[in-house]
């Protein structure tokens, strides 16, 4: 059998320190192990020097001097850095750790441009329904605006993916999100489910019913299931994919299929494109991708379209309003 292609060379894992993120280091140093990646673990310190300079003058906070601030935060974030990483050093494990200073899913994305990371991981903040819906900042902010693939990180009981959902709308986002997805599939031995869901006629592309004779509503509605079926499998069989998947066709509001669907097949990562605007600097996530990432208790594997500019500026570049 072939060897799989190298999914990832560089992985990035952005930390608060919280649960979540814990649970998306540990799905990221499995990660790095099946695709024998570098893995970094980064935290970014939200505080500025004219921050800093308050604390300084205020007396309840025993410092000298900004300098002195600086070295303690340091100091606090490297430590915590290490004992996180510690059981997985343990295991053999190589990680690398950085402190960043900055608001932390800028710095992230600096990162990422400046190192050429091809992978971000990062945990969500719950399991609550609102927790749900707000997602975290941060985790919300990269899916849109980070360059590279975004992994949104819900808990899971263990690290290793046993099924993958990729839904797709046959367009060319989705034929490398597909790709990722059977790599991934390939490379830790997991069932992979490919969706597609068409919310009526128009998606399919029948030709126009003859004005000469009345169709029945029934066999019209199997006539374009079956249209549909045919675009989807010819969609995936032109792709090559070292894993086949098991193909669902459904119609509906894709957000909530995607969901129904994911939670059938009980998936452990959801693998999707986001889509926005061509030709747009920094394309927004797509309605159906954001909704999904506010929605799902699975874990969220964000591909972006080529043609996909981040609106984040390098940092050499001229100061830019966010």
């Amino acid at each position: 059998m072939n060897e799989p292609t190298q999914l990832f060379r560089k992985i990035l894992v952005a930390t608060d320190f919280s649960q979540c993120a814990a649970a998306a280091l540990a799905q990221a140093a499995e990660l790095a192990r099946l695709s024998q990646a570098e893995l970094t673990l980064a935290h970014a310190i939200p505080v500025t020097r004219e921050t800093m300079e308050e604390f300084v003058a205020n007396p309840w906070y025993a410092a000298a001097n900004v300098d002195e601030i600086e070295q303690r935060l340091q100091h606090g974030t490297d430590e915590k850095l290490q004992a996180a990483i510690e059981p997985y050093k343990a295991a053999g494990a190589a990680i690398d750790v950085k402190t960043l200073w900055g608001t932390p899913f800028l710095e992230v994305i600096h990162l990422v441009q400046e190192e050429g990371y091809d992978l971000v991981v990062v945990g969500t903040r719950g399991h609550s329904p609102v927790s749900r819906f707000l997602t975290g900042s941060t985790a919300t902010k990269l899916v849109r605006k980070c360059p590279c693939p975004v992994w949104v990180a819900q808990p899971r009981t263990q690290a290793r993916l046993g099924s993958i959902l990729a839904p797709v709308d046959l367009t060319g986002v989705s034929r490398k999100s597909l790709r990722m997805a059977a790599l991934l599939a390939q490379a830790s031995q997991s069932a992979l489910h490919a969706l597609h869901v068409y919310v009526d006629d128009r998606d399919v592309h029948l030709p126009p019913l003859a004005l000469d004779f009345e169709v029945d509503e029934a066999l019209r509605r199997r006539q374009v299931r079956r249209k549909a079926l045919d675009q989807f499998a010819q969609f995936v069989g032109s792709l090559g994919l070292p894993v086949q998947p098991t193909l669902h066709l459904e119609r509906g509001e894709p957000w909530k299929r995607i969901l129904a669907c994911g939670r059938r097949v009980d998936a452990d990562l959801t693998v999707m494109g986001t889509v926005g605007r061509s030709g747009v600097s920094g394309l927004l996530i797509g309605n159906t991708a954001e909704k999904v990432l506010h929605s799902a208790a699975r874990s969220l594997l964000a591909v972006k379209p080529d043609s996909f500019v981040s609106p984040v500026q390098p940092r050499t570049a001229a100061l830019h309003a966010y």
